[in-house]
C-alpha cells in the first residue's frame, strides 16, 4: 500500500466481484424462502421421494356392504389397521407450491384404545391427470417426520390459508390380481362430508397407471359401490372451494 492505495490488488474490481456474489447469494436465499420445498429440505429429515399415486373415491351410504365384501376370495388382505387422523393443510398464494399436509395418525386397537401416534409432513403436488370415472393421478413430492409442533410449522411456512380435516379411517392393504392396493373406508368427521370408499395404489409409468385405474374400478364394483357418487377431487380440494 502506498498513499492509502493498494498496489498489488485492484480494489475496484474486487468490490465489483464481491457485489456480484452478494447479489447471487441474496437471490438464492430469497428463492429458498419462497419455495415450500426448499424450506422443507432445510428443516432436515425429509426424504426426496417423489411418487405418483392413483386414487378413486366414491361415497358409500352403507359402509357395512364394503366391510362384508372386503372378505371376498378375490381380495387378499395382507394388513388391516384403524386410524383416527387429524390433517392440517397449508395452502399458499402460488398454487404451483401444492399443499403441505401436517398429519397426526392415532392408531386404534380392537378395543378402541390409542396405541400409537405418528406425525408426518407431506408436500402434495398439483393434480397430474384424470382417467375414466374420476380416477385421479396425484403426485407426492416430499415426506418428512413431523418432529416439531403444528404451531412451529405454521410460523415457519407462513401459509396463506389453512384447512382442517378430521376423519376415522379403516385401512386395508390388499392384493387384487397380483397388484397391491390400499383400500380406505373414511368417515369424515370435520367437515361432515359423509362416508367414502377410497382405492389407492402407487404407480411409476403411464401404462402402469392405466392398468391400475382399470383394476381400481373393478375393485369399486367388487366391493359393492357400483353406481355410487364419485368424488372427482381430493378432500382438501372440496372444502377449499
Amino acid at each position: 500500500m502506498r498513499d492509502h492505495q493498494l498496489l498489488t490488488l485492484n480494489e475496484a474490481e474486487l468490490l465489483a466481484q464481491a457485489d456480484k456474489i452478494a447479489r447471487q447469494i441474496d437471490a438464492f436465499l430469497i428463492k429458498r424462502e419462497q419455495s415450500v420445498l426448499s424450506k422443507l429440505i432445510a428443516l432436515g429429515g425429509s426424504m426426496e421421494q417423489e411418487s405418483f399415486e392413483l386414487q378413486v373415491k366414491v361415497k358409500v351410504p352403507d359402509p357395512s356392504i364394503v366391510l362384508s365384501n372386503i372378505k371376498k376370495p378375490e381380495i387378499k388382505v395382507t394388513a388391516h389397521k384403524h386410524y383416527h387422523q387429524f390433517d392440517n393443510y397449508f395452502s399458499f398464494d402460488d398454487p404451483e407450491q401444492g399443499h403441505l399436509r401436517f398429519r397426526e395418525d392415532e392408531l386404534i386397537d380392537a378395543k378402541g384404545n390409542v396405541t400409537n401416534v405418528r406425525s408426518r409432513l407431506t408436500l402434495l403436488g398439483p393434480r397430474e391427470d384424470k382417467f375414466e370415472r374420476d380416477v385421479l393421478l396425484s403426485r407426492s413430492r416430499f415426506l418428512a417426520p413431523a418432529v416439531h409442533t403444528l404451531r412451529f410449522y405454521r410460523e415457519y411456512f407462513k401459509p396463506s390459508e389453512e384447512e382442517i380435516i378430521q376423519k376415522d379411517r379403516l385401512r386395508w392393504h390388499i392384493k387384487y390380481k397380483d397388484t397391491e392396493f390400499f383400500v380406505n373406508l373414511d368417515a369424515m368427521e370435520k367437515p361432515g362430508l359423509g362416508k367414502f370408499l377410497e382405492i389407492k395404489s402407487r404407480t411409476w409409468s403411464r401404462k402402469d397407471a392405466e392398468r391400475k385405474a382399470e383394476l381400481a374400478l373393478e375393485l369399486i364394483d367388487l366391493l359393492g359401490a357400483t353406481g355410487s357418487e364419485t368424488m372427482a377431487q381430493d378432500y382438501i380440494e372440496v372444502i377449499s372451494e
